[in-house]
Parts: C-alpha cells; structure tokens; sequence
C-alpha cells in the first residue's frame, strides 16, 4: 500500500468536508443578505457587520473567520476588520455580475437536504419529481443560470451560429424549451423586440413566475406555455429553437428531441447547451466535472426516473450528444467555438 495515496486520499475527503461546511456557510451568507451587505462597504468590524445585517455578532464573526479561511472574504490583520475585494463582490454579492455565484449557494444547501430521501431511492429505484425536490430550487436555478442568460445568451452564445441573429433581429419565431421561469426567454425578447418568442415548460410555478416578469418589463413579444416539453403547438414554424441545460433532465429526451426537430423551419436552428463535462469520469477530475457529477443523482437524474424516464444525468458529454442527435434525424450537427467553462453548445438542423 502506498501510504502518500492513502494520505492524499485522506486529505481530499477532508477537503470535500471544509467545502461542504462551507457550501453551507455560503447559503448562509447569501440568504441573510452578508455578502451583499459587505459588496462596496470597505472594512468592517464583525460589530459593524453584525448591525448592519441585524444579525447576531458572535455568529457573524464565527461565519467570517471562516469565510476569510475558504477565500471568499479578506481579513485585515492589523485592524481586525473583513471586507471583499471587487472581484469578490461581484461573484458573491451582484446578481447582474457575469460569473455571479449566489444561486450556487441557493442550489446547493437544499439539494443535499434531499440525501435521505435520495438514499431509500437507492434501495427502491425511482426519484424524487421536480414538483417535489424543494420549494427553494426553482428560484435557486433562476439565479444559477440568470448571470448566463444576461451577460452572454445574445452577445456570445447565439451570435456563434452564422446568420442566426440578422433572422432575429428583423422578424423570427423562437422556441425556447425547459425555459423554467423564463429568463433566457426575457433575454430574448429584450434583444429582439422584432421577434417572437414562446417559452415552454411543465413545472406551473416557473411559467407563472415567468409570466409575471415579463410583465414586470413590458414585454409584449414574450409569452408561456406550461406544456411537457415535447407538446410544442406549431411544426415546421420557428427560426430557432432552444434548450439550454436541460435535455439531461427530461423524462423522455428522444422524443423531445425528435419533436424538437420537427418543430424548426427547414433552414431554421436548433442550439442545445450541454453541462461541460466529458462522458468519461476519469476525464471528469476537475472542479466543473466534479461538480455536475455530484449534482446529478441529486437532481437531474432523479427529477427524470422519478417519472420512469430516460435518467441520462446531468453529464451526457459530446459522443451521447451526437448520437441522440443522429437519433432524432437532425440533418446537421456542429460544435460551436463559444468558449464557456461551464457548457458546451451545439447547433443543429432539421
């Protein structure tokens, strides 16, 4: 036995552990309004930290002491105050900020609190259905994939797919699919006031919400379904259909793939984002492979099986995507050059 494996083995476990405390800390600090009471404030004592957020100073002091130690706030040694650098404030404490972590924390927290319920369906097979995986995830993922969606959706991702945006910007009929609570739809509709864009989604809460933000905004080129994804009204009809993160999660993703296809002009899109990982686990060491395997028996995986579906998790990885692609007959199928450390985007044709 080589006993420097069996320590670094040892010392990963006991890492996961700090991360996961810390995991926990983080929810904290983002649900009771920390970080953000820290964004842009300079230095505070945990007193001055502790009045500002209402909160009790000894665990205000207790939680930024371990803060400063996972690197997510500073200390100043010489007069014992804590304050976050702008970097910091902008992935821990700006919803608008493009790398904006908050929904990590959201997400997080509330899906490990399923693990018991996730360990009797070990024995039993089955899953735990998106209605039921929390009242806190709905929002959790808006703000999860919304810093996308803002800051990237209409600059970068579908601007990759040649001639796709001119469509869209002097008339088209877009699809999104799985839209959840409808911010990629909104982002749209903001970008492309010429075009028409229906979000579609099975879960009511989201579409409601959905609803009631692009109201909020004035849109009038935006509008909901609560449909299964697979149910689209129209054939043959949109300039582009989109799904982002979300063909992993879906009870039967063949058929909404297929029903996908038919839905898209005969010179129309198709972008599909997919987590970015690779199928092959060995090749999944890193902190974003890492991550979407954890996640998916917890969530993506489960949220499908629990209405006997497909359960392909949340990493399928390019050689699945390509195949599910030829599955479903898309004439076409290209990888596109958007570098994105979290997804991998492809565009198809009908």
């Amino acid at each position: 036995m080589d006993q420097k494996r069996v320590e670094e083995t040892a010392f990963k476990v006991v890492g996961d552990m700090g991360g996961a405390f810390t995991m926990a800390l983080g929810y904290i600090g983002d649900r009771l309004g920390i970080f953000k009471a820290m964004a842009g404030a300079g230095r505070l004592s945990s007193v001055e930290l502790a009045g500002k957020t209402g909160l009790n100073e000894r665990y205000v002091r207790e939680w930024a002491n371990a803060m400063t130690a996972a690197e997510y706030i500073e200390y100043d040694t010489e007069t014992n105050m804590f304050f976050m650098t702008d970097e910091q404030a902008s992935v821990l404490a700006d919803e608008n900020g493009p790398l904006f972590m908050g929904g990590a924390f959201h997400f997080t927290t509330p899906s490990i609190l399923n693990t018991k319920k996730i360990m009797e369906i070990f024995k039993t097979g089955g899953g735990i259905s998106y209605s039921d995986i929390g009242d806190e995830i709905p929002e959790a993922i808006e703000r999860l994939f919304r810093p996308g969606y803002v800051n990237f959706l209409t600059k970068d991702w579908l601007t990759a797919a040649p001639g796709l945006v001119g469509r869209l910007k002097n008339s088209g009929n877009v699809l999104d699919i799985g839209c959840g609570s409808g911010q990629s739809s909104i982002a749209m509709a903001e970008a492309y006031p010429n075009t028409q864009i229906l979000g579609i989604d099975y879960h009511a809460p989201s579409i409601k919400r959905a609803k009631e933000v692009a109201k909020s905004k004035g849109l009038n080129n935006v509008d909901f379904l609560e449909a299964p994804a697979h149910e689209i009204p129209e054939k043959n009809h949109y300039d582009l259909v989109c799904s982002f993160d979300c063909i992993h999660d879906m009870v039967d993703p063949k058929m909404t793939l297929k029903a996908i296809r038919e839905s898209v002009k005969d010179d129309g899109f198709y972008i599909w984002s997919e987590p970015n990982a690779h199928e092959n686990p060995i090749k999944r060491r890193d902190v974003v492979g890492k991550a979407f395997s954890a996640i998916s028996p917890l969530h993506c995986m489960t949220v499908s099986l629990a209405h006997n579906g497909e359960g392909l998790g949340t990493v399928i990885g390019e050689t699945s995507i390509m195949k599910l692609a030829r599955d479903a007959e898309f004439s076409s199928i290209e990888k596109l050059n958007i570098q994105n450390p979290m997804n991998q985007f492809f565009a198809l044709k009908p």
